[in-house]
């Protein structure tokens, strides 16, 4: 499985398809209108998996309909230039831990009861 560079619009419509397939990407995802136009947008080669990097090195809108290439989908937007994120709290800001990802700041969700979101950023070189 290799990823590729592609345009905003076939990016969207993938990602439009995950979420309508699964409720865990939808609850994680913005919604594919609300994505950056500017951004670089990268999907596997079968559609299944994606992410974006905005223009200032964040990473946007990782899905993976397939179980385990989440961390294939992290490592190839570190490769390709992302260094920062945000997240909800729980299982994601351990999960990007293991990449190298730091807790940089942190904020109380605007929808009350539900979980913080954590900034976190790769060290500096």
């Amino acid at each position: 499985m290799k990823t590729y560079l592609v345009t905003p619009h076939l990016y969207r419509g993938a990602l439009t398809q995950a979420r309508r397939i699964s409720k865990r990407i939808a609850h994680a995802t913005s919604k594919p209108n609300e994505m950056p136009k500017d951004a670089r947008y990268f999907l596997a080669d079968d559609l299944m998996s994606g992410f974006g990097i905005d223009r200032d090195g964040t990473l946007i809108g990782v899905y993976s309909l397939i179980k385990g290439r989440g961390e294939v989908m992290v490592a190839d937007a570190i490769k390709a230039g992302a260094d920062k994120l945000d997240c909800f709290d729980g299982f994601l800001p351990e999960y990007y831990a293991r990449f190298g990802f730091k807790e940089t700041a942190r904020y109380e969700n605007w929808t009350a009861g539900e979980p913080d979101v954590v900034l976190m950023a790769l060290p500096s070189a």
